[in-house]
């Protein structure tokens, strides 16, 4: 029997022991050192020469440090073979993203079960997101197997086996874009999600609500807070606002402008110093790590790890924290004017969530009353739909709700807003890409179909279908 297949029946049914979550369930603040797959293909002795020190770096770090491996590029590079490369031993101490981009929810089962086997027992489930400058058109191409579905699977065959994991975009400056975000993050909860991961983004105000948020919820889930070293060459993507679900506001974009300016040793001071009062600001809030991304090389990973210890131990005190950030930052506004909605009042006042929470003022859009008739007439036409063939009454379908003419009917589960009508065909909730004002990453012009819905729920007071059910894919 060959060493993988023994590794595999010894891991996949054997020790229980692992690390990264002993971590989270202990509150040992942890850092995770991110390495994007590589875009096309590579070969072993390539991985072994770039990236052989990854894993030694890590190991007895002072903050206890582990790899994360995503999968932000367009790759065919298997993740599991090219995370078993890298990482020799203590495999349970690492996080292994699965993307459901170019993926079934099979393949995605078979991934995690062959990581399994070889010793990995974290994972991050992703729904995988448009590459920068892809059209609706051919984004629609590809098969999107969404987070909400692999976390289902997962949870239903490995059980206690494995540690699951789920994404969220706190960015959000409207009342609508950010409850539909906080909503499909509690439905991710609901099916299997043990610990949050954030999308990247410069307002620790944000990271803030998102903990005060799940607070309010008792959701008293680990959160980590996914950080960016910028590099010149990505503050210039950004100001040009060419980071799909990234947008900065003015005043962080004339910062950054700026400091395009200084020499390349100044501009990265500058980030270090950056990096460092948002590393420290996260672990005093509540978080349980954070996770660094554009350390590409090892010098700089390990120079950043440096960088960041010494912040942790520099900052011990929420107030003494809260008065250098300030300092820093004097008074830039981190929201993208003119939206600027924060779901708390005094952000920043504590560093524990305050009893009772200060809630704002939230103005929500309006249900039409187009939008009620249409909803009344789909119940009324169609509330059965889910259970018959979806090709039964399609013509009706097509007409009200722009039926697109999948394999399986879901409007009554999404409030009769065809899902297939979102460019990458999301049933549980909006991508982490939706717009600051709401409308879609592949069209401007376009509402995102997520808002539309939350106005229906609003006006049915039906909140609960947001966190409970997983809408189940298309079958295409």
């Amino acid at each position: 029997m060959s060493r993988n297949s023994i590794q595999l029946e010894m891991n996949f049914n054997g020790s229980e022991e692992n690390l990264f979550r002993s971590r989270l369930e202990s509150g040992e603040f942890q850092i995770l050192a991110e390495i994007a797959l590589p875009e096309g293909e590579i070969s072993a002795d390539e991985i072994n020469g770039r990236y052989a020190d990854f894993e030694y770096l890590v190991l007895g770090r002072k903050t206890p440090t582990s790899l994360a491996f995503t999968t932000e590029n367009l790759t065919n590079t298997d993740p599991v073979l090219f995370a078993s490369a890298i990482c020799k031993t203590d495999r349970d101490r690492h996080l292994l993203y699965l993307s459901g981009r170019d993926h079934t929810k099979q393949q995605l089962f078979e991934m995690a079960r062959l990581a399994t086997g070889e010793g990995f027992k974290n994972f991050c489930c992703v729904s995988g997101k448009p590459l920068p400058g892809e059209d609706a058109r051919k984004s629609s191409e590809h098969p999107f197997t969404e987070s909400l579905c692999t976390l289902s699977e997962l949870k239903e065959n490995f059980e206690k086996t494995i540690l699951t994991g789920a994404v969220v975009n706190p960015y959000k400056y409207t009342a609508d874009a950010l409850c539909t975000q906080f909503f499909k993050l509690i439905r991710k909860v609901n099916a299997g999600a043990s610990f949050v991961v954030t999308q990247f983004g410069w307002d620790i105000l944000k990271l803030q609500e998102l903990r005060w948020n799940l607070f309010q919820r008792s959701c008293h889930i680990p959160s980590i807070a996914r950080l960016l070293f910028l590099s010149q060459e990505k503050a210039k993507e950004l100001c040009e606002g060419k980071v799909p679900g990234v947008q900065i506001s003015p005043d962080l974009a004339y910062i950054l402008r700026r400091e395009l300016q200084y020499t390349r040793p100044q501009f990265e001071a500058a980030q270090i110093r950056q990096l460092q009062l948002y590393a420290a600001g996260a672990r005093l809030i509540g978080y349980s790590g954070i996770q660094i991304a554009g350390a590409d090389t090892p010098d700089k990973l390990e120079m950043l790890l440096d960088k960041i210890d010494e912040a942790l131990l520099e900052f011990k005190d929420f107030n003494a924290w809260c008065s250098a950030f300030r300092q820093y930052y004097e008074r830039l506004d981190m929201a993208p004017y003119p939206y600027r909605f924060y779901l708390f009042k005094n952000l920043l006042s504590s560093a524990l969530p305050p009893d009772p929470l200060p809630f704002a003022e939230a103005d929500f859009t309006t249900c039409t009353g187009k939008e009620i008739f249409r909803y009344h007439l789909g119940k009324l036409l169609c509330g059965h739909a889910a259970e018959l063939p979806a090709s039964e009454k399609r013509l009706t379908k097509k007409l009200l709700f722009s039926c697109k003419g999948c394999n399986r009917c879901r409007l009554p589960q999404t409030f009769y807003i065809c899902p297939e009508t979102c460019p990458i065909h999301r049933a549980n909730g909006p991508c982490g890409e939706i717009r600051v004002d709401g409308t879609c990453p592949f069209d401007h012009q376009q509402e995102c179909i997520y808002i539309r819905q939350l106005r229906l729920v609003n006006k049915l007071r039906c909140y609960p279908a947001l966190e409970e059910d997983v809408v189940p894919d298309g079958d295409w």
